[in-house]
């Protein structure tokens, strides 16, 4: 009878023990792949960030192109007729272009949906990564604000003038359009802006990159 309680409780022991060895080793499993997981999602936002900074420099560059297009055009303002037709068309393109700007926000997404905020454990380094996206948003806000602005402009200096002067066929006669006070306002605006700097700031995006990489090594 002694024994058979005595061995009840051996079988029970090792019973237990499995259980808790098992749930161990699936704990260490568990925490290995969220390690992994954790690893991969921030490998991610890393590198949507810096194709969004390489993006921004696109943007920045726009912006610059537009501003010297325009002051190219009010430079010539009186003499556009006697300017090389290629330049002329080719800053009249710049300055109404139809653009639109956007930056990828899906690694931002994704890391939304798991645990991998959690995981991270590191406040600064999650606020980082929020700023930097929100800095995204904020370059794409203004960016595109400016373009509206512009294009509004020149729509309503097309509204105020008789069209048939200087637009034929939807398309602007940019040399008789800049001889009106209208136009000259509406290409002028655009040397007035702020430095494209003012719009394209990626200071936020650069720490961030800098704090997930000290957190991967």
């Amino acid at each position: 009878m002694k024994e058979s309680v005595v061995t009840f409780f051996k079988d029970l022991l090792a019973i237990v023990l499995g259980i808790f060895i098992t749930f161990a080793i699936q704990g260490m499993i568990d925490r290995s792949r969220d390690r992994k997981n954790t690893r991969s999602s921030l490998e991610l936002v890393r590198s949507e960030l810096v194709r969004n900074i390489e993006d921004v420099s696109i943007i920045n560059e726009f912006l610059l192109t537009e501003k010297r297009s325009a002051e190219y055009l009010l430079a010539n303002r009186d003499s556009l007729d006697k300017c090389p037709v290629d330049s002329v068309r080719y800053h009249e393109g710049i300055i109404l272009a139809d653009v639109s700007f956007s930056l990828s926000q899906d690694a931002l997404e994704l890391l939304k949906m798991s645990s991998v905020f959690q995981n991270v454990g590191s406040n600064d380094l999650s606020m980082k990564i929020i700023r930097a996206y929100d800095c995204c948003g904020a370059i794409v806000g203004n960016v595109n604000r400016h373009i509206s602005i512009r294009d509004t402009r020149f729509e309503n200096s097309i509204d105020r003038q008789s069209a048939g002067e200087y637009v034929s066929e939807g398309s602007i006669d940019i040399d008789e359009f800049i001889k009106t006070d209208y136009g000259r306002y509406a290409i002028e605006w655009i040397t007035t802006q702020p430095d494209p700097g003012y719009y394209t700031d990626v200071s936020d995006l650069e720490e961030a990159i800098k704090a997930i990489d000290l957190y991967l090594k």
